[in-house]
Order: structure tokens, then C-alpha cells, then sequence
């Protein structure tokens, strides 16, 4: 067989060009791949050559194309001799790299779920910041119109000259007496007793003994409580009005502070200080929603009778 004249040894000229476009193409280098398995000199496997060195010297990287062409050459002389046809095919992508780019893409994907959790639990973070600082704010407003009103209340509005002592006040003395015998439990249930008797001068005076001496005890405020209450059936509604103010500051979560609020709106009406009872009634309703039916009725009459906005 004739060899054609194409196939035949290249020039250097032929190889000088197959260099220049081999360097300067950046796809894959190509594999040799055959339709059928070739059986006898043609069954030779191309092996890849080394890679070349960054620094190699240009005759000795003509000589190495020079080989590598001439092996392919060879290859398809080869082929054709045993009738096989040469099917030239792309090595494809490497593995190891799609397994790598597929690591690479999920850790940026959970970066990404990461940084968004990150964002959202700032934001819930500010926002719990910025509702810290407007009920703080709040708060301060409240306590500052609480002062305010205590000083009108007190201090504008003269009390009423104390009432004459009641009949029987030798006994309810000595009774006084045992209970200031430094017990502050005994003097606070020796007072509702006679709160509870209906004895209601007896009991302000023994609320108001009781608050003189121990005005930082645990029911100091249920006996302004008390006290607030007294003075409200005695018409003495500045003082019922102070000794509420006393009782509700802070808004405590007892079963008497709801009451105790729609008390001092009314004390507030009886003083025509309407803009104050609404104002008493509005924080009513913020800080005691859960109040009793009662409670709420009792709230809902003074409203009117204050004739506040709706």
C-alpha cells in the first residue's frame, strides 16, 4: 500500500506550524478513541506525555511535537491498515474538578443561607433595641405624669382639717399600741380589721400610722390601697386621690390595681380634673387589659361621666 503524501514525515516547516497552533490553543489536548477494539500491532495505547516545563528551551520543545506527531502518525497508519476508522474525541471535563466545583458551589450556597440568618437575627436585634428603648421611654413619660399629678393633687387642693376621733378610742389605742409593738404584719391586719368592722376612722388613722412607720414594707401599697379608699367614702378626694397615686405607682400587677386606677379616676372627676381621670382611664386599659367585668364597667361609667374622647 501506498502511503499518501500527506501522511508522509513532516518538514520542519510542517512542524514548526503544528507548534505555533498547538501552543496557542487552550482546549483540552484531544484523545484518540476508536470505534472497534483493533486486534494485533494496531491494539497500541496512547499514553499521555508529560506536561511540558514552564522554562523548556524551543529546539527541545520542537523535537518533543516532533515525536508526539509522528506517534499519531503512526496510530492512524495503523488504523487504517486494519480497516478501523480513527475517531478523534475531547478528553472532557477532569472529575476531580467537577467534584470540586460542585463542594465549592455548596459551601457558597450555605454561606449564603448563613448570612441571611445573620441579617435576620440583626434586624430582630435592633428591633428588640428600638422596643426596649420606646417602652423605656414610656415608662419614664408615665412615672413623670404620675409625679405631676401627685403634686396638683397635693399640693394645689388644701386636705380637709382632720375628723374629731371616734367614740370609742381607748380601746382601739391600746389596740394601736399592740400593733406598734414593731410587727408590721400585726399592724396592717389590725388595721383592715377595722376596715373590715366598717370603723373607717379608726381604720385610716391605723392605714396612715401604719404607712408613717413602715413606708417600704411589702403592703405599704394595699394600704395606700386602703387608705385611698377610706378617704373616697369620707369625701376627702384629694387625700383618697394622693393615697392612690401612692398605691398605683410603678402600675403593680395585684388584684386591687385595676380597682385602684378606676378609684382615682373618680376621686380625679370629684376635683373636675376630667383631662387627668381620661388620662388615669386610657392607662387603665393599657396596663390592665385582663381586668375584671366589674372592674371594666366601673371604668366604662367614669369614662362617660369625664365625658372622654372615644
Amino acid at each position: 500500500m501506498s502511503i499518501p503524501h500527506s501522511l508522509a514525515t513532516p518538514s520542519r516547516a510542517a512542524l514548526a506550524l503544528a507548534l505555533a497552533s498547538l501552543t496557542l490553543s487552550l482546549a483540552p489536548a484531544p484523545v484518540l478513541a476508536q470505534t472497534d477494539e483493533p486486534s494485533g500491532p494496531a491494539a497500541r495505547t496512547q499514553t499521555a506525555s508529560p506536561a511540558p516545563a514552564p522554562d523548556e528551551p524551543p529546539k527541545r520543545r520542537v523535537d518533543r511535537l516532533e515525536r508526539e506527531v509522528n506517534e499519531v502518525r503512526s496510530i492512524v497508519l495503523q488504523a487504517r491498515a486494519t480497516g478501523h476508522p480513527v475517531e478523534i474525541k475531547d478528553a472532557g471535563p477532569d472529575p476531580d474538578m467537577i467534584d470540586l466545583q460542585g463542594k465549592i458551589n455548596d459551601l457558597e450556597a450555605t454561606i449564603r443561607g448563613q448570612t441571611g440568618q445573620i441579617e435576620a437575627l440583626s434586624h430582630d436585634v435592633a428591633q428588640a433595641r428600638q422596643d426596649a428603648a420606646t417602652a423605656q421611654s414610656a415608662a419614664a413619660a408615665l412615672a413623670d405624669r404620675l409625679d405631676k399629678l401627685e403634686k396638683q393633687v397635693a399640693g394645689q387642693i388644701p386636705p380637709p382639717p382632720p375628723p374629731p376621733p371616734p367614740a370609742g378610742e381607748a380601746p382601739q389605742a391600746g389596740q394601736a399600741a399592740q400593733a406598734d409593738a414593731g410587727d408590721p404584719k400585726a399592724a396592717y391586719a389590725q388595721a383592715r380589721q377595722l376596715l373590715l368592722n366598717g370603723d373607717y376612722p379608726a381604720a385610716s388613722t391605723a392605714f396612715q400610722a401604719y404607712l408613717d412607720r413602715y413606708p417600704s414594707s411589702a403592703n405599704a401599697n394595699a394600704a395606700r390601697y386602703w387608705l385611698g379608699e377610706i378617704k373616697y367614702v369620707q369625701e376627702d378626694y384629694a387625700g383618697s386621690a394622693t393615697a392612690l397615686i401612692g398605691a398605683i405607682r410603678g402600675w403593680p400587677q395585684t388584684p386591687w390595681a385595676p380597682d385602684a386606677v378606676v378609684k382615682l379616676a373618680q376621686a380625679l372627676v370629684r376635683l373636675n380634673k376630667n383631662p387627668d381621670a381620661c388620662s388615669t382611664l386610657i392607662e387603665f386599659d393599657r396596663h390592665y387589659p385582663k381586668a375584671t367585668a366589674a372592674s371594666k364597667t366601673r371604668a366604662a361609667a367614669v369614662r362617660t361621666q369625664a365625658q372622654c374622647a372615644k
